[in-house]
This record gives structure tokens, sequence and C-alpha cells, in this order.
């Protein structure tokens, strides 16, 4: 006990009790009642205990806090497909045809156990608001969401979402749905049939829930937010997206690099880059990318020089939304924070990409073949711009003389020929210089000398 004796509360984190630089509020969002529910100690704002959690025990809170949902959530859905079952062998088994609404429910009432005997365990987006909400005791109400229908029919066939039965197939392709107006809207896409337009942009799309999501891009609506961390979202599924990053769930793991991923259509993508798949092309340069994104930026970049990210401070704007979060930095004076160490040389960096490639410097680990000569390479940009080598490429050109250059730090360092900008400065004489490495060989001189001297 005497070690914590000159521990300073408002400073370290209420979970590990440990002094750490990126501590989060604890009582911003539902992190509070998430870390009550998983445990028996009373988290109150005014205590006098610490009121944030350091960004490793949030990771931790909210993947157990998620597992417990997993655990709670499957438990209803099994009991719903029980009950399911229950319902369909009870009424097929009644004495009565063609039965109306109101007898259909004096039926229900008369057998409880056929809507009412799930387990007490409720699974609800806010249990506050569950408990708050409108009950009709004319309507059937779904036990596991608490969703309410008119009819015993919109029950069962709500019931299937729950239950994941998929009885309308596609005859074209054999994706399946729960609703047949889900089939309609999915055949569209067969025909092409584009009725929902833009009136912002024109852009068409097939289904009007899509185009109300598209809208938000122009007018910045973002009404769902992170329970965790409270930062606002357009959909609901960029919300269990972004849930990731705190719950730190990647399932899907590559087999050659061993990167993992939250999603298995990240890791279909991310295997393009090792079997060289580059299917998204330019249209103005003929360039190859293996993510569209990637070509979307590179479009903005070298073509139309479209720069969609504004930052709100200086109005400054740039191409692609990295460039943006960089510049935003200059303006906070935050820098990126180095959370992850090299269990071998001890070296810090800021993403755990980073310190992948940096470890294969120690295992020597090359997962990335050039697909004209077999070279590998240790990161993925290595092997792209080696490969420039093979396809002559040389996109970088030069504002002053004209003169193409394969990679953009060569033409940097070329454009300083005609600025006459020498960044590099010696300490010792003040000599300055184009390069770093010019720089390097110029310090020789002085170390040749200081040997003489001896």
């Amino acid at each position: 006990m005497d070690n914590y004796q000159y521990i300073e509360i408002e400073k370290v984190c209420r979970i590990c009790i440990q002094q750490k630089q990126d501590l989060r509020p604890l009582f911003k969002g539902s992190l509070a009642n998430m870390l009550q529910e998983l445990s028996s100690v009373q988290v109150l704002e005014n205590d006098g205990l610490p009121k944030a959690l350091c960004d490793l025990c949030i990771r931790e809170v909210s993947r157990w806090y998620a597992f417990k949902q997993q655990v709670v959530n499957n438990d209803s859905i099994l009991r719903c497909v029980i009950l399911e079952r229950q319902q369909k062998n009870d009424l097929e088994n009644s004495d009565f045809e063609n039965p109306s609404v109101e007898t259909i429910h004096e039926f229900i009432v008369d057998n409880p156990n056929l809507l009412n005997n799930l387990s007490d365990s409720k699974i609800c987006d806010n249990q506050q608001e569950t408990e708050n909400a409108t009950f009709d005791a004319n309507a059937f109400t779904c036990d596991i969401c608490k969703k309410q229908v008119k009819t015993i029919h919109s029950l069962r066939r709500h019931i299937k979402i729950h239950s994941g039965e998929k009885p309308h197939k596609c005859k074209l392709c054999n994706k399946s749905f729960v609703e047949p107006g889900n089939l309609t809207k999915h055949l569209r896409k067969h025909n092409k049939d584009k009725k929902h337009q833009c009136n912002v942009c024109g852009l068409r799309f097939y289904e009007r829930n899509k185009l109300t999501i598209h809208i938000r891009t122009h007018t910045g609506e973002k009404p769902y937010s992170c329970k965790v961390c409270t930062r606002p979202f357009a959909t609901p599924a960029q919300v269990h997206i972004h849930m990731k990053t705190h719950t730190g769930d990647k399932p899907y793991t590559c087999d050659i690099c061993y990167k993992s991923f939250p999603y298995s259509g990240s890791l279909v993508t991310h295997k393009k880059i090792h079997k060289g798949e580059r299917s998204f092309i330019c249209p103005e340069c003929n360039k190859s990318f293996s993510q569209k994104v990637n070509l979307d930026s590179h479009i903005r970049t070298k073509h139309t020089h479209e720069c969609p990210f504004l930052c709100n401070e200086c109005h400054k704007s740039y191409p692609t939304k990295e460039q943006l979060k960089n510049h935003i930095r200059h303006h906070t004076g935050e820098r990126k924070p180095l959370n992850y160490t090299c269990t071998v040389c001890q070296k810090q960096f800021s993403t755990p990409a980073e310190l992948r490639i940096h470890t294969r410097i120690h295992t020597d680990e090359r997962p990335y073949q050039c697909d004209y000569c077999g070279k590998n390479f240790r990161a993925s940009s290595h092997m792209t711009s080696h490969r420039r080598i093979h396809t002559g490429e040389k996109n970088h050109l030069c504002k002053y003389c004209g003169k193409a250059f394969r990679e953009s730090s060569t033409l940097k360092i070329h454009i300083r020929i005609h600025t006459g900008e020498r960044p590099y400065c010696c300490q010792i004489c003040g000599a300055n210089f184009t390069q770093s490495n010019t720089l390097n060989t110029h310090m020789k001189i002085h170390n040749n000398s200081n040997r003489k001297d001896d």
C-alpha cells in the first residue's frame, strides 16, 4: 500500500492505476456503465476516484463488454429459434382456420409460453429507452429486440431476422433474403435500375436508403455515435466498423504476412498486394492499383488536383484524408504517440504497421515478391517502387525542366537544383547540401582530419 501513497488521482487510469499520456474521459459516453456492468464495483462521477481510462484499458473493457453482449444475444437468439418452432407447431395444431387478428391475439394470451417464456436477459441498444418505451397491449412484441408489430404474421416474419432464416432466393445469383421486398431491391442491381437520384450531384442509387445515406455526405449529418468515445457517424454500419478500434477484434489473418483484419473483405483486398493483383486502372495514365480508394487518391493527387478534404482552422484543402490529418497536427501541436515498441531493439513506432515492417529487419522476412524478377521485399511500397524499374514508369515530372523521375522523393531532391535550396548543413564548417547522404560523405572529411591530428 505504501507504493501508492503519493499517487496522483487525477493523472492515472482508474483501472490499471498507471500514469499515462493517452487518458480518455471515463464519464463521456457509456464507458462508466460498461465498466459497472462488467464488475461489482460502483462507478460514480463524484466518488473522488480517477475520472479517466487509458487506451489499453478501454480496449479491454470494450472487448469484454462485447463478449458479454455476444453471450447474452446468442442465448436469446437460440431461445427465439426454439420459440418460433414451438409457436409454429402450436398454431398448426390449433382447431381454428383463417383466424382474425383478435382471435390470434386471444390465443396467444391464453398460451403465454408462446411469446413470453424467453430468459430475463434483454438485448437492446439502449436499455433505459426500452424501459421508458410506450407498450401497446394490442401489439405483438419480439422478445429479443422488443420491437412491436400489429399482427402475428408480422411477428413471425420479423423473427426470421434473428433466426437467420432467408427463404427468398435470387434466381440469378442465389443470394437469399429475409423479406421479398429486399429481394425486389436486389433484383434492381441485375436490371441496373437506379431510380433514386441525388438532387445535389446527380448520382443515382438502387435503393432510397442508400440515397439518404449519400445525401449526408453533402449535409454533413452524422446522427449515429460511438457509445465509447461519442464520435459521430453517418450510418450504423460505420459505428459497427469503428467499434473494432475499441475492442481490437481482428479475427481474419493473412497467411502470408500474418497481418490481421477486422473483416473478411479487408483481408481479401489485402491479399491482392501479395498476388500482384491490380484491377483498378487509372483512365488517365493507366497506372494500376489493388484498391479503389488508392485509385481515387491517385486521380485527385496527380490528375484532377481535386482537394475535397478541408481544414476547418485555415480552410486549406487536401486531396486525401491522411494528408488533412497530418496538416491538422500543425495546428494542434499534436505528435503521433509512439505506443508500439520493438522487442528486439526497443525502437518505438506510432502504428502497428510501422512496427511490423521494422520487425522484418530483424527476421529478414520479405513477403512481397516482384512479379517480373522474383526479388523479395519487406514492404509493399518497396516492391511498388522497384517494379517501376521494369515498367519504365516515370510519372513525377519536374515543373522547371520537364525531366521525369520514378519516385517523388527523387524529384524533390532534383527540384533543389532549380530552387537553390540546401537544407542539410554541416555543423562544423557551415557547408550546405541538397541531400543528407551528401552531407554524410562530407562529414568523413572532418572525421579523417581529426584522426590525422590525433
